[in-house]
């Protein structure tokens, strides 16, 4: 009877452990820095299939004399020329181990007047798809002479991180542990206009896809991956505090093989599903 227990409370703890779920942004996957001197690389583009649909501006509520009444929605960026889609977030979906992330990951909020950061614009995000390794700071600075308060959730909307940023031009770094996973929404919580997506990844190997719709991820460790491209929805479904909330994201996914000092190229069309605008 005392040997069945024994072996029956090693079986219990055996499936406990093996089958235990960390919680999701909380526990950090052990990817380890190597030499990649041998890496590759993949490179391509997004583009837009078929009509572009008209997507309204939004409505400004605070701060008007500064950011106006209306601003322009960044849910849909096509080049017109090239059909190049914008803020594509394309990503290796699991690898554990390769090139060191950077130092740092900028999160920049309003215009900067000094024109160092190109394409800021006043009263948006920058990043309107920001991408990040959760062991690194993301370091957020405000260039606008008026309140910013970022603010970032987790997969359930709780909250992760928020901060007021009053002064302009004052770079805070901060470390989100806690924001894993793709597609999380962060806002501004003073302007119900400025709202995004946040990539946070145990790994350095992902890329937003420029205004062209192209992207490069560099030094990959020769091997056979999943390759994620993942854009948001642009549907608005439904008004939330002010808010719009759209349809689901548009998601691609590929199989790539790297291997050494070689370039794979790849293509993603968008949108994957017909979506019917109002």
């Amino acid at each position: 009877m005392c040997f069945t227990m024994t072996r029956l409370l090693r079986f219990l703890l055996i499936v406990s452990t093996t089958f235990a779920v960390p919680l999701l942004g909380t526990a950090l996957a052990e990817y380890q820095v190597i030499d990649v001197s041998n890496g590759g690389t993949i490179k391509g583009v997004a583009i837009w299939k078929g009509a572009v649909p008209k997507i309204p501006p939004l409505a400004v509520k605070a701060d008007v004399d500064t950011c106006g009444e209306t601003v322009p929605s960044p849910v849909l960026k096509v080049d017109p020329k090239s059909k190049g889609l914008q803020n594509v977030l394309v990503y290796l979906e699991q690898i554990e181990q390769g090139k060191a992330p950077a130092e740092k990951y900028w999160l920049h909020m309003g215009k900067d007047e000094s024109a160092k950061t190109p394409g800021s614009e006043v009263c948006q995000f920058k990043e309107h798809i920001f991408a990040f390794v959760r062991t690194q700071p993301a370091a957020l600075i405000n260039f606008d002479p008026i309140l910013h308060n970022p603010h970032f959730f987790n997969e359930k909307h709780s909250s992760v991180f928020n901060i007021a940023m009053p002064t302009p031009n004052r770079e805070i770094d901060h470390t989100l542990l806690r924001g894993n996973g793709v597609g999380l929404p962060y806002q501004c919580d003073v302007h119900v206009h400025m709202n995004g997506y946040t990539g946070g990844f145990d790994h350095p190997y992902f890329a937003v896809t420029d205004a062209e719709g192209k992207f490069e991820i560099s030094g990959v460790p020769p091997g056979t991956y999943v390759l994620v491209a993942w854009h948001e929805g642009y549907k608005i479904e439904k008004i939330i505090s002010s808010r719009p909330a759209y349809d689901e994201p548009h998601i691609v996914q590929k199989q790539v093989d790297v291997k050494s000092k070689d370039t794979v190229e790849e293509h993603f069309e968008f949108p994957v599903r017909p979506v019917t605008m109002n």
